[in-house]
């Protein structure tokens, strides 16, 4: 072989870096190697990347043959490589940088016909003497089918590592049993010892490199010195220091005796060959064979060799569990073909051999029968080898069980044939849809519905179906769900065979693949257009009637001002007579008191009192009137001002009453200040009221904060609630009143007994309620009464 200038043109009478650095015998295995290997290697040369070497593999893969590709740049060729691959190779060959490839998408040309293919491959640099990238080598291997069908390969990786430089001829000598070095010559202080002569010359062995004392090399030499016979010795393992660190050794060494005139020993001649690359590179070879190997076990590829003229075939064990039987068995070509099943042997297998003979590619799959008689599906592949004048001599090639694969298939075409039959016989519209988007499948309903044949709607679209208002929003909501994977769902008008429009409700969902990928789209339209116009219908008698409720209700709120207005006016206008009526009782009870009877007197003072009462209705009448108003104008006050004024306006009862009042300190908050005030008075009022008789009224006033789901009312859990309590040790009331007391006019009690309007719990009511909160009652009779009030955290 020749090597390539830096334009990829081979160069007459040179040899290249990879033969520089192999035997003719390590050459002719690692050609027989690349020949026999089931998958594809080929060597590249030069910034043209000139094909150096193709072996059969690679030359199936890309369906050309040795005289396409040898000796010419790899893209003319392959033309249609050059956009996947090349600036991969421009990039190894630049930077010198491997490249692995997995399940690596490609276009390649076979029978004439683009293919999309997919491959496992590496790119490895070859290196020169000078360390500069002189070529790349490529192993790959073809995995479409595997990525295809889905089924999780296992990669082969066949790396070969390029051998560097050739080992030179050292020479050294050692005088004396303590072995000083009085000669060395370049190639040993430079290549073994890493050292300058003047680091070495004169001085002991074993002063210089330490390492060897543990090493055998030691004891070799004093036998040698002792008993003065020659030792010889090939890929001896060495370990030898110097700048850098340790370093690995294999040598090809002879330690031969120098005799004096006497017969003695007087010193050792050392010759060393380094053949560390040779070594290495053998390992190699029987690590790529490994992995070759590894690779055919993993991926469950069978591999066979066919003599075409004797027809004597020889395969690895793989093979003969592929046809159900142990891997130590040993098959003829024979054998093989007649465990093909019989409708396979002919059409399928013989008919590919006699193509193969013609064209130098093997390839089908067919059944095969196992001993039990179960059917299992094989894929074979492989390559003619010729020897000259074309004729063919030898055939390679692989062969893989793909039964797995084949029963997936036949499910896939069942289940989708299901899945057709079903959908043709739905009256809903059903489609499908590619990852991209485009929709490739419309069942018949479809078609039925509008008229148009599944020519029609491949060569003219299926949105022309769409009305043409619609058609706009319908691709820019469609086109939003495949850029960004989410549901599509919308509501447009179809036209029907008869040129009329209906609603639909179109609803497309995504399938994914397992890794989360959008593997294809599955939607359906629903005929709405009934419940459409209902729905239309219905809105706009909704509205309608909103519009009705909506001056209703503006004049029920004018006439609840005006009644608002009226009761405060007639409350004012009422409580003028009852004035006169009082002063003029009052003064006649003073004047007249010695004219009056004892019952003329009793009139006279019941008169009063009920005069007295209707006042106190009247005011109680307005407060309530006063919670109810519209106009609500908060302020932000500390409701500790609020208790106190209470307090304050109440001194008198409370001292006449001997009570005790109990308060904590109370929050700041944004109430309607008058109406707070009135609610503090009616409920410290009420317990000052209804106390017993020789027991000193005591009231608690108590805060805090509680959830919403912990109190007595429908609330929203989350809600924090702030209480305000009021607690007296007075009469108490039966539980089963709680409610009633909070109506107007509502009383537990007779007016002989307590004096009140039944109106002051009915205005606390009304007032917590003005403030979004809510008003609890809590009572024992006999032990007391509690009222909580719960207002909202905001």
């Amino acid at each position: 072989m020749s090597t390539l200038t830096e334009s990829g043109q081979p160069i007459q009478g040179q040899t290249n870096s990879v033969e520089n650095h192999l035997s003719s015998d390590s050459e002719s295995r690692f050609r027989n190697v690349m020949k026999q290997a089931p998958v594809g290697i080929i060597i590249l040369r030069g910034p043209d990347f000139f094909v150096e070497i193709a072996n059969d593999s690679y030359l199936a893969i890309v369906d050309r043959t040795e005289a396409e590709l040898i000796g010419k740049p790899l893209f003319d060729a392959l033309p249609e490589a050059k956009k996947f691959v090349g600036p991969i190779l421009a990039e190894v060959l630049q930077t010198g940088v491997p490249f692995n490839g997995n399940e690596f998408e490609i276009i390649l040309k076979r029978s004439g016909q683009p293919e999309q293919c997919y491959f496992n491959f590496v790119y490895q640099p070859l290196f020169e003497g000078t360390g500069e990238v002189s070529g790349i080598i490529v192993v790959a291997t073809e995995v479409t089918e595997q990525v295809l069908s889905k089924q999780a390969l296992q990669r082969s990786e066949n790396q070969f590592r390029n051998l560097v430089t050739q080992s030179q001829f050292a020479k050294a000598v050692f005088r004396g049993e303590d072995f000083v070095i009085s000669i060395a010559n370049e190639t040993m202080l430079k290549d073994l010892w890493r050292r300058d002569l003047n680091e070495v010359i004169g001085r002991k062995l074993f002063d210089v490199f330490p390492e060897l004392r543990n090493q055998k090399f030691a004891k070799i030499l004093n036998d040698v010195y002792s008993k003065g016979i020659v030792h010889r010795e090939n890929e001896a393992l060495a370990y030898v220091d110097g700048p850098g660190g340790l370093k690995e050794y294999y040598l090809d060494f002879q330690y031969a005796p120098m005799f004096e005139v006497d017969g003695s020993v007087s010193g050792i001649m050392v010759s060393v060959n380094d053949v560390s690359d040779k070594v290495r590179f053998r390992q190699q070879i029987a690590e790529a064979a490994d992995r070759l190997s590894l690779a055919t076990d993993g991926t469950k590829l069978a591999t066979w060799d066919l003599n075409l003229e004797t027809r004597d075939i020889i395969h690895s064990g793989r093979l003969a569990s592929i046809f159900g039987y142990p891997e130590s068995t040993v098959f003829t070509h024979l054998e093989l073909r007649n465990h093909v099943h019989p409708d396979d042997r002919v059409a399928i297998v013989e008919k590919a051999f006699q193509i193969a003979l013609e064209t130098g590619t093997y390839y089908y799959e067919a059944r095969v029968v196992h001993p039990d008689n179960s059917v299992h599906w094989v894929r074979t592949q492989g390559k003619v080898l010729y020897k000259e004048n074309h004729v063919p001599h030898r055939m390679l090639g692989t062969m893989m069980d793909i039964t797995d694969r084949k029963e997936a298939e036949l499910a896939l075409k069942t289940s989708e044939g299901k899945f057709r039959t079903l959908a043709d016989s739905m009256p809903q519209f059903v489609w499908t849809g590619e990852a991209t988007g485009h929709l490739n499948y419309f069942n018949q309903s479809v078609y039925d519905y509008s008229g148009l044949s599944p020519q029609q709607i491949r060569d003219e679209g299926w949105l022309q179906i769409v009305h043409p208002d619609d058609r706009a929003e319908n691709i820019r909501l469609w086109t939003k769900a495949i850029t960004h994977g989410s549901d599509f769902l919308f509501e447009h008008r179809f036209r029907r065979n008869d040129g009329v429009y209906r609603w639909q409700l179109s609803r497309a969902i995504p399938q994914r693949n397992p890794d989360g990928s959008i593997q294809m789209w599955v939607g359906t339209s629903t005929d709405i257009h009934d419940s459409k116009l209902f729905i239309d219908q219905l809105e706009t008698k909704v509205q309608l009637r909103t519009k009705e409720l909506t001056i209703a209700n503006n004049e029920l709120v004018r006439t609840n001002m005006e009644l608002a207005q009226f009761a405060y006016v007639a409350s004012h206008d009422l409580q003028e007579p009852l004035r006169k009526i009082q002063t003029f009782a009052t003064r006649l009870l003073e004047t007249e008191s010695e004219n009056l009877t004892d019952k003329g007197r009793d009139y006279f003072e019941r008169m009063q009192a009920s005069s007295t009462r209707m006042q106190q209705l009247i005011v109680d009448l307005l407060a309530f009137s006063r919670a109810n108003a519209v106009e609500k104008h908060f302020e932000k006050i500390d409701l500790n001002l609020l208790l106190g004024n209470v307090k304050e306006q109440l001194g008198d009862l409370i001292v006449q009453k001997n009570a005790s009042v109990i308060c904590d300190v109370l929050p700041v908050r944004n109430v309607i200040v008058y109406q707070f005030e009135q609610l503090f008075m009616n409920l410290i009022t009420n317990a000052l009221k209804f106390t017993k008789a020789g027991t000193p009224p005591i009231i608690e006033v108590r805060t805090g904060r509680i959830a919403g789901a912990l109190i007595p009312f429908e609330t929203d859990p989350q809600i924090e609630y702030e209480f305000i309590s009021v607690s007296d040790n007075g009469i108490g009331f039966d539980p089963q009143f709680k409610d009633r007391i909070f109506q107007v006019f509502q009383r537990l009690h007779s007016r002989s007994a307590y004096e009140g309007t039944g109106i002051g719990l009915a205005i606390c009511k009304k007032i917590v309620d003005n403030h979004s909160g809510m008003i609890d009652a809590v009572g024992e009779p006999g032990i007391g009464a509690t009222f909580i009030i719960y207002l909202p955290v905001y």
